[in-house]
């Protein structure tokens, strides 16, 4: 017999996944994969738009004709800081940037001449300079250093609400993806950057729709309620937010681990805050987040890729380690630090890695620990006071060493954690069963 169902895509920057939820939020069916990344014009990793509608149109062809659910909502959750460029028929006409990509800095030293200075753009618009992961700058990139393509671009989509067109052939612009640190919206004003209007780089924009839009359409004989996207972290504190009695801060982690602070009672706005890493993002109306953002889940990628073949160990190994409080007090607790960060803050990290450990469970104890030293300063600077509740989301929720650490740190607040969660695409479920 077919039930009703919510069909989401969840499409991360690691994983690709898809989800159906009957309508008591519970999951029916499943699915995780990984596509492989693609090289831009300059042989950088770029996003695999091409091979992500593949899976995407081949998932929904094979829930639909399934004689166990009755999908009657489709919704979308997807990655940020990501943007993808249309021509006039539609087509995408460029390559689909990673947020990574190596740009001239002197690129962005011209912007901040024409619109600075930096720190009260930074102050405006939410974010410190983050070079492509500020997404709105890379159509500035584009139109100076590649003008031959800026000049096809007809329309700008945010990764999510894109993964929306797809299946409606609708375009729009909605809050959660102009809000994570784009550098598109001036946070003073609640409105585009002038920045923007003053390059003509707004008009590439959709219309700004409430998150919670929906498009009907029929398919196969059926009516489907489409959403439009949410980008997933925000979908993921969204659920939080529907389901909270009290005050939270929620961890939203994977590649990255975003903090969130919902409930603040001071401006997000200071200069201080914002060079310390204090991030505006958007909840679902417009309304600004207090966050702070690491890079932790992809650090510990790298990291755990090379103590693996340094001790030798099996692939995942790591996954079946539960904290161990006698190796803690006895290696740990006192330990300098032994790891150089990639991406992350390198002024307490030694020149080089330092891998005289004894075993691999005492090196991953050790990198946890450091990553919780990294992940505290990010949180201490969004909290005026801490709640009494911290949710763990995401990758790490179930990671024994990383929530006992965190307990460490944070000894006076209940740790909450779901193992194997997967609130970004509960978050884009829960968006369109509250219509």
């Amino acid at each position: 017999m077919e039930t009703k169902c919510c069909l989401v895509f969840d499409v991360g920057k690691t994983n690709q996944k898809y989800f159906v939820f009957n309508s008591e939020d519970k999951i029916l069916k499943r699915e995780k994969v990984t596509i492989p990344k693609v090289l831009d014009e300059d042989g950088h990793m770029a996003e695999n738009i091409e091979g992500i509608i593949i899976w995407l149109r081949e998932s929904f062809d094979f829930i639909m004709a399934s004689n166990e659910f009755k999908i009657d909502k489709v919704s979308f959750s997807g990655f940020g800081a990501t943007l993808v460029h249309l021509d006039k028929n539609k087509k995408v006409i460029t390559p689909v940037y990673d947020y990574h990509k190596p740009i001239d800095e002197n690129t962005f030293k011209e912007f901040y001449i024409k619109y600075g200075p930096e720190s009260t753009f930074s102050v405006q618009t939410g974010s410190r300079n983050l070079g492509m992961l500020n997404s709105g700058k890379q159509l500035y990139w584009i139109k100076y250093k590649r003008p031959h393509l800026f000049k096809k671009i007809r329309y700008t989509l945010h990764l999510p609400q894109y993964l929306s067109y797809v299946f409606t052939g609708e375009l729009h612009s909605e809050f959660t993806s102009i809000g994570c640190h784009t550098d598109l919206w001036d946070f003073e004003k609640n409105d585009y950057h002038s920045w923007i209007k003053s390059e003509g780089i707004d008009q590439l924009f959709p219309k700004i729709v409430h998150t919670s839009k929906t498009i009907t359409k029929e398919i196969g004989g059926r009516r489907i309620t489409f959403g439009i996207g949410i980008h997933d972290s925000s979908s993921a504190l969204l659920t939080y937010l529907l389901k909270a009695k009290e005050s939270f801060l929620l961890l939203s982690t994977g590649t990255w681990c975003i903090n969130f602070n919902p409930f603040s009672s001071t401006s997000i706005f200071e200069e201080k805050q914002i060079a310390s890493g204090a991030t505006a993002y958007m909840k679902i109306d417009g309304s600004p987040v207090k966050t702070s953002r690491l890079f932790l889940g992809e650090e510990h990628r790298m990291k755990v890729k090379i103590l693996t073949k340094y001790f030798r160990v099996p692939k995942f190994h790591h996954r079946s380690l539960e904290f161990n409080e006698a190796l803690y007090h006895e290696y740990i607790i006192n330990s300098k630090n032994h790891f150089r960060w990639r991406y992350l803050d390198n002024s307490n990290a030694p020149v080089y890695d330092q891998l005289n450990f004894s075993s691999f469970e005492i090196a991953y104890h050790q990198l946890i620990n450091e990553l919780m030293d990294l992940l505290k300063l990010k949180i201490d600077i969004i909290c005026e006071t801490l709640p009494n509740i911290i949710y763990i989301d995401g990758g790490f929720s179930d990671n024994s060493i990383f929530l006992a650490l965190l307990k460490i740190q944070f000894p006076n607040q209940k740790i909450k954690a779901k193992p194997a969660s997967y609130a970004c695409a509960l978050g884009a479920s829960m968006l369109l069963s509250k219509k």
